[in-house]
């Protein structure tokens, strides 16, 4: 079909085939500070809408300053606890620490996501399988990796060994980046998660309490978000 309004287009509008390590980047920026480039997962506003702002007076966030804040918003909250890391599971925690998103109403009840952010902010995120390209573009991300889902749902009966599956790998990372420090702050968790943790000594803490502190003062770039 020929595209005959500006809103429709006869070929798609994302090649899955791109991705940043090709060393395709965009020409530009928006004035969010996201790329000037409409063949990315994450579009983002408009023109229109940035246009609308501008003549509100209303100025729009920067996305990368924001997502580096509240980063360290997460770090300064573990650095204070002598916490090695934490391991969320909430979507919205995990938006928080690292800006990634995917079927976040799903996930919001099915624990198939998860995001381990170390003390000093290294971020391992555990995107459900055949989804990493949707946070392939965050550059907080340093590690993608699969397989924090093993509750019922997607496990059935081998639930506890895919739980210790995921445990191995989140006790290797807590190592790594811990060191002899096997204080974990967790969101929430499935039960089997827990045991198996314990199982390999880590000493798990409160992590809703690590993010509402971090969460709770906005930065300028979140207040001119919500604007």
């Amino acid at each position: 079909m020929t595209a005959t309004t500006p809103h429709s287009r006869p070929e798609p509008k994302i090649d899955p085939a791109r991705r940043p390590a090709a060393g395709l980047r965009p020409a530009g920026l928006r004035p969010d500070g996201s790329p000037d480039d409409n063949d990315r997962v994450e579009i983002g506003p408009t023109e229109r809408a940035f246009a609308e702002w501008a003549a509100l007076g209303l100025e729009a966030p920067n996305l990368e300053r924001m997502r580096a804040r509240r980063l360290g918003r997460v770090c300064a909250e573990l650095q204070a606890r002598d916490y090695a890391g934490a391991l969320l599971f909430d979507p919205l925690n995990i938006r928080y620490a690292t800006d990634a998103s995917n079927m976040q109403l799903w996930v919001a009840h099915n624990p198939a996501r998860a995001v381990f952010v170390s003390a000093d902010g290294y971020v391992v995120l555990w995107e459900f399988h055949n989804c990493a390209h949707m946070s392939a573009h965050l550059p907080l991300v340093r590690e993608l990796r699969q397989g924090a889902g093993y509750f019922y749902f997607l496990a059935g009966d081998a639930e506890q060994r895919q739980a210790g599956k995921f445990a191995d790998q989140v006790a290797d990372v807590l190592r790594e980046h811990g060191g002899d420090n096997r204080r974990l702050a967790i969101d929430r968790i499935e039960t089997t998660g827990i045991a198996a943790l314990q199982q390999r000594g880590v000493e798990i803490m409160s992590g809703q309490r690590v993010m509402e502190h971090a969460r709770l003062i906005k930065g300028a770039d979140e207040i001119n978000a919500m604007r």
